[in-house]
């Protein structure tokens, strides 16, 4: 990999909302290591960001295991000796109702969603502080505060994400280490999704990976470097309230 500025770790990095955070980056100028337990997604991904091969990386590893959590920290710290920015974008999304929820897809959820972040912060947390600077980006979602049937393990490991970023915050500030927590609502990104109707969103249409990787690049800017401990709610203003039209009158 090329000789670069800023090095990110993204995990869950080889498709949908991962794969538009490192083409981002990576087109920013970073070095990126993604890392992704999906063998046919990474391969895919690599043809995909073929162009940016000299500045991309990934990685096949389950970051719900403290080896495959500290696959691409250490190959940062290999690489480059150090690491600017980490990204916990990895999840599982079962869909069960509660009556019938499966006790091993639930603890896989929060096996991945939740311990794979702690993990991997952990792992991020000895080369950030070394540095005594780095940003931790933690991907949450609207589901960890407006719930929906049939999403109980998935909105309760999003809702375990956002306090989680707010203890880290705390935690490694002292150490010039930023914490926030981005929660997407509707973000589209299989061909074709995008003509699908967003009805629901005041300004009209479903949010894409590009507009959660833009937000990640400012997260890792100077320029949010009095920002921590944040929940950031990025969904066309799904969740800001009802929508009320008065009747004219006659």
């Amino acid at each position: 990999m090329t000789d670069v500025q800023r090095v990110a770790v993204v995990t869950g990095g080889a498709s949908g909302i991962g794969l538009g955070i490192v083409r981002h980056l990576a087109e920013e100028g970073w070095a990126v290591i993604a890392v992704d337990y999906n063998p046919d997604a990474c391969l895919a991904a690599r043809k995909t960001l073929a162009a940016l091969a000299d500045r991309v990386r990934i990685l096949e590893g389950d970051v719900g295991t403290p080896e495959g959590a500290r696959l691409g920290v250490d190959a940062a710290v290999k690489a480059y000796d150090r690491l600017d920015l980490l990204v916990n974008n990895a999840a599982l999304h079962p869909l069960e109702t509660i009556d019938h929820h499966d006790l091993h897809s639930w603890r896989e959820t929060f096996r991945v969603n939740v311990d794979g972040m702690l993990l991997c912060c952990q792992a991020a947390l000895a080369p950030m502080r070394r540095q005594k600077k780095g940003v931790i980006v933690n991907m949450g979602s609207i589901s960890g505060t407006v719930s929906y049937a049939g999403g109980a393990a998935y909105a309760a490991s999003k809702a375990a994400i956002a306090q989680f970023t707010k203890v880290l915050a705390l935690e490694a500030g002292p150490f010039g280490i930023t914490v926030n927590c981005i929660a997407p609502g509707t973000i589209r990104h299989r061909p074709g999704s995008q003509g699908e109707s967003a009805a629901h969103i005041p300004i009209g249409r479903a949010g894409t990976p590009l507009d959660v990787a833009r937000l990640v690049s400012y997260l890792a800017s100077d320029a949010a470097s009095y920002m921590t401990g944040a929940v950031i709610t990025l969904d066309g203003g799904a969740t800001a309230g009802r929508a009320r039209v008065s009747k004219k009158k006659s």
